[in-house]
């Protein structure tokens, strides 16, 4: 997969209250009829202008990259137009196996464009902005709630 362009640190809202979170959120599939399953979190944007910042977590089921335009228009019905997208691939395709987070843009044709948020190169210019917003915010949207680790009893116990 071809690099992609690093997002604008200043695109990135600071986030507020996480007002949702389902482990198993259906979305319409593009090609065909059915649903495919992914991990939604919503949190409250704490920037001048309210708004909604949403990340969809890979699972497995079907790639969020070939439904990233419908996955964007359910939530736009259910959190305003101007929701920001974010998709999170725990273990993408890369010879390095790392984690990723990607900002999805929605064209005026209703094509999505993809930048990355993390991780990037640190020969880049946007860098050093992208690893601060990380760290304030972003790792928080890479990370698994608590209450994943509640399904299996402690073998210390």
């Amino acid at each position: 997969m071809e690099a992609l362009t690093p997002a604008s640190p200043d695109s990135l809202p600071p986030i507020g209250d996480l007002i949702a979170d389902e482990p198993f959120w259906r979305y319409p599939l593009s090609a065909t009829p059915g649903q495919g399953v992914t991990h939604l979190r919503v949190w409250l944007t704490a920037g001048p202008e309210p708004g909604h910042l949403a990340v969809v977590t890979e699972t497995g089921s079907v790639p969020v990259a070939e439904c990233a335009w419908h996955i964007w228009a359910a939530l736009a019905r259910s959190y305003g137009p101007s929701v920001m997208l974010l998709t999170h691939h725990p273990a993408p395709e890369t010879e390095e196996g790392a984690e990723t987070l990607d900002q999805v843009r929605i064209g005026a044709n209703g094509s999505p464009h993809w930048l990355r948020v993390w991780p990037t190169a640190e020969d880049n210019p946007r860098h050093a902005g992208l690893e601060l917003w990380m760290a304030g915010h972003g790792y928080q949207m890479v990370s698994k709630p608590a209450s994943w680790f509640d399904c299996c009893p402690d073998a210390s116990d």
